[in-house]
């Protein structure tokens, strides 16, 4: 057994030593057992301690489960309202949608220059880029355009290149056009993600041609819908300039004592053409009475007298087919069903043909077989194989 620890009689050493330092005990067999009163005080606190926890313990189960419940029963007593409520669905995005003080900037403006400026100004709201193509010397070219950065003025003039989409805008039929097509590159616009080309049409004819697109980093949706929308109601507004002046008739104007909005101001380019090119001329009726009179329009959109020969062609050939098909339905149903065509009305299209070389001069006649084209459209519905003449 070790001897006790003795307690140094140095008064110095004592006094060095902190006070509420307790020696440790080197043996528990030193410990002086505890007396029975303070076990069984022990006891009772601890007896105590264990009934307070089984308490908590038991109200704590009965709270999680009212919680439960009333989560089942009536959710709405417990979480907010606006979990709650049903998710809003998101309105569709839908596509053609031209507002109303679009049409009023477009049929209020007072030349044709003024009308197809704010016609590409409303287009940029729907595109990040459009231009205006019009012939000239034999091809499209652009005219005026909107959105370019000042590195493709160069090619302003640029001709679009003739292909197989070009041809069929000149038809009437719009074209989406998949990305690095050869019209968006000679356009300055190589980085076009998509991009549309829509006939612009006055009265009866392909007057123009109008070129959209959209790039990656662009922050306004790409609507060709609204587009093509905007192209016809200019094709409108450039006709009605010309009426305007032999019978006037009022604009499509707002309603009195609403303020203007920032839509109905005109663009900042609206009354000036674009550098280098001259100011278009009002459009102009034709002396000629009638629908060929009404067929001449001016400005940029103002066909070439050789345009106006082949629509004259193609017209013509229209009609004959169309003759063709009217006098000879039940033979024109069965030879599209067998292919056969040309083979049952062989002697009313060789009649069709004489009085189309008879009326229809030979350097026109020379620029395309357009009654061959009119019997496929109109006898054969756009199949050629089944007219059974080539």
């Amino acid at each position: 057994m070790r001897p006790p620890i003795s307690i140094p009689a140095d008064p110095d050493a004592s006094a060095a030593r902190p006070r509420n330092i307790i020696e440790p005990v080197k043996d528990l067999r030193e410990i002086p057992p505890l007396r029975n009163d303070v076990r069984l005080r022990l006891r009772e606190r601890f007896s105590a301690l264990k009934a307070e926890l089984e308490r908590l313990r038991f109200e704590t189960d009965r709270r999680w489960e009212e919680l439960l419940a009333r989560l089942s029963e009536n959710p709405e007593e417990i979480l907010p309202e606006e979990l709650l409520r049903a998710p809003a669905e998101p309105r569709p995005v839908r596509g053609g949608t031209v507002s109303l003080s679009a049409a009023r900037r477009l049929d209020g403006a007072h030349d044709q220059v003024e009308v197809l400026s704010r016609f590409l100004e409303e287009c940029r709201r729907h595109a990040s880029r459009a231009a205006l193509l019009v012939e000239r010397n034999g091809g499209m070219r652009v005219w005026k355009r909107a959105g370019f950065d000042g590195a493709a003025d160069d090619r302003r003039d640029a001709a679009v290149p003739e292909d197989d989409a070009l041809a069929r805008v000149r038809e009437g039929f719009p074209q989406a056009l998949p990305t690095g097509n050869s019209i968006s590159a000679a356009l300055g616009a190589g980085d076009a993600v998509a991009a549309v080309l829509l006939p612009f049409p006055v009265r009866e004819s392909v007057s123009g041609a109008v070129y959209a697109d959209t790039v990656a980093e662009a922050r306004r949706a790409f609507d060709p819908e609204a587009i093509a929308l905007l192209t016809w109601l200019a094709g409108l507004a450039v006709d009605r300039l010309a009426a305007r002046k032999l019978v006037p008739s009022p604009a499509l104007r707002p309603f009195e004592g609403e303020s203007p909005t920032a839509a109905d101001q005109p663009p900042s380019f609206a009354s000036a053409p674009p550098p280098g090119s001259p100011a278009a001329p009002l459009p102009r009726e034709e002396p000629a009475s009638g629908a060929e009179g009404r067929g001449r329009v001016g400005g940029p959109l103002a066909p070439s007298r050789d345009d106006d020969r082949r629509n004259e062609a193609r017209r013509f050939a229209r009609l004959l087919a169309s003759e063709i098909k009217l006098y000879n339905e039940g033979a024109v149903r069965e030879g599209r069903e067998r292919g056969n065509l040309y083979f049952r009305l062989r002697e009313d299209i060789e009649r069709g043909r004489r009085l189309y070389e008879e009326r229809v001069p030979a350097d026109v006649r020379s620029n395309g077989d357009y009654y061959y084209e009119e019997l496929v459209e109109v006898l054969a519905e756009g199949r050629p194989e089944t007219l059974g003449m080539r």
